[in-house]
């Protein structure tokens, strides 16, 4: 008798219910069942996707089953624009950690052991170039964003799926890689602390309809029946606020992870100075209060100028700005001068601060950007550029609330709410190096400006010679603008302090 004649009725059901216990735990493509909040991210044809979900929303689970279904042409949910074999990369924040714990086993998880050679994941998985070949020649290669952008380039694919933010030179490799074939790709994660370009660049074009081939989905953990809501409030404990928020509602924050997140608070940005209603309030300021600039210059980069007022006791407002790129310093100064021109402020206006590379004389020229502004009108004095110590001048005053922007600095705005310290490609390397102490060198113009303002106040600079040979290379404060355009000048010394302060002002802030 064959050892299969001698099973008994016991150990064909132990053998039936071991079966139906790996297919409960482990069903395959075939027996995913997707919430309703997944179903939604499956069903888009776009040619990317942004899944932002709290942590145990099952973002990461939709992106593993999306993956397996691109690889096996296996899916229910829309008709497939590739037929396989397609050519795939599946890329986490590191291997060890991102790729080998979450990734791989989700798409273990849900891949048919029909399309594995001998049924086997090891005789499939080639651990050398980290790949992952069917049977019907699909391809899935693993990565991760610690690894040098130049290890992204190669060959086309057809898909690509991101587990959490990558840096975006490592997005943008892998674009490319898809725009031969006009592949597609997906991005599942949870907006932590220092997301900062996926907002800018995915998130707020596509929620306001300015980019048609992105679809964003947000999930909040609540929406996933399995979790408890109890459960992870008890994970959560000891996380901040803003984290706990991030990790639950699967919601960007405006001020996480920004360099002066938690004092951007929202009576810092205060209304405009120049509508009927506001007029008297800002006469006081326009006539009372000390004026000057600051200046941050770029050609291919944009070319920030801002506009401040300051009172006796310090406080700050930053009420207009110029925001431009791709010009030259003529067509700048000249913008400059119609910006302080349009808002009659030339007689109060005491100095520009500048960054201290504009007097850096050119090799071939002979000539400095600050030497072409004084060419043009514009004199600019030379800023302390210690970033750290100006940028913690501007977090200071901004905490005590003693600086202000008003609404008509629009792209100033925009910039502090964005601006970040730069980071390291995981949280491997940032732990192993520490956590780099530079801002991202990203929107960051305005951001700059500012802080060269900042630093500039409340210091009051006395009168100085303003023979137009002593004009130039001036290590303090000089006037700002060129007596001979017709513009007054005066100079900032406190003769009569009381004319900066209008103790009339009240609740101007």
């Amino acid at each position: 008798m064959s050892k299969t004649q001698s099973f008994t009725q016991k150990d064909l059901l132990q053998e039936l219910t071991s079966a139906l216990r790996k297919t409960s735990v482990s069903p395959t493509i075939h027996g995913y069942h997707p919430q309703a909040h997944q179903i939604p991210f499956h069903k888009s044809t776009k040619m990317g996707r942004l899944f932002l979900g709290g942590n145990r929303a099952g973002k990461t689970v939709a992106g593993g089953a999306e993956m397996v279904m691109f690889l096996t042409g296996i899916h229910p949910y829309k008709s497939l624009k590739f037929k396989p074999p397609v050519r795939c990369r599946a890329i986490g924040v590191d291997f060890e950690n991102g790729v080998k714990k979450i990734m791989q086993p989700e798409i273990a998880r849900w891949m048919p052991t029909s399309f594995l050679k001998n049924g086997s994941w090891e005789d499939s998985y080639e651990k050398s170039s980290r790949t992952l070949t069917l049977t019907n020649g699909s391809t899935l290669e693993f990565m991760s964003y610690d690894q040098d952008k130049d290890k992204f380039a190669g060959t086309s694919r057809h898909g690509v799926w991101f587990d959490e933010e990558p840096p975006e030179g490592i997005f943008n490799e892998n674009l490319l890689r898809l725009a031969d074939v006009g592949g597609f790709w997906w991005m599942t994660m949870t907006p932590l602390i220092d997301m900062s370009w996926t907002i800018d660049r995915i998130y707020e074009p596509s929620k306001e309809g300015q980019n048609d081939n992105i679809d964003v989905f947000e999930v909040n953990t609540s929406e996933n029946k399995y979790v408890s809501d109890t459960v992870l409030d008890i994970l959560l404990e000891g996380l901040s606020e803003e984290e706990k928020q991030a990790r639950k509602a699967g919601k960007y924050l405006s001020y996480t992870g920004a360099i002066y997140g938690g004092v951007l608070t929202p009576d810092i940005f205060v209304p405009t100075l120049f509508d009927p209603d506001r007029s008297e309030r800002w006469n006081v300021i326009k006539n009372s209060w000390g004026h000057f600039g600051m200046l941050d210059h770029g050609f291919t980069n944009p070319t920030a100028f801002l506009l401040g007022a300051f009172d006796k006791e310090g406080r700050v407002i930053i009420y207009d700005e110029y925001y431009e790129s791709g010009r030259i310093v003529k067509d700048n100064a000249a913008a400059i001068r119609d910006l302080i021109a349009k808002r009659g402020i030339g007689h109060k206006m005491e100095y520009i601060i500048a960054d201290p590379s504009t007097r850096n004389t050119d090799p071939i020229s002979g000539s400095s950007i600050q030497q072409e502004y004084a060419e043009h009108g514009v004199y600019l004095s030379m800023a302390n550029n210690d970033v750290i110590a100006g940028i913690n001048r501007v977090y200071s005053r901004f905490k005590n609330k003693q600086l202000f922007v008003t609404d008509d600095c629009v792209k100033t705005k925009w910039e502090l709410l964005r601006y970040r310290w730069d980071k390291y490609a995981s949280e491997k390397t940032t732990t192993k190096n520490n956590v780099k102490e530079t801002p991202m060198k990203k929107n960051d113009h305005a951001c700059d400006a500012l802080r060269y303002g900042v630093v500039s106040r409340p210091a009051l600079v006395d009168e100085i010679d303003m023979k137009p040979g002593n004009m130039l290379n001036m290590p303090q404060a000089v006037s700002a603008i060129n007596p001979l355009m017709d513009v007054e000048v005066i100079y900032g010394h406190p003769e009569n302090e009381s004319k900066w302060h209008d103790p009339e002002l009240g609740e101007f802030f």
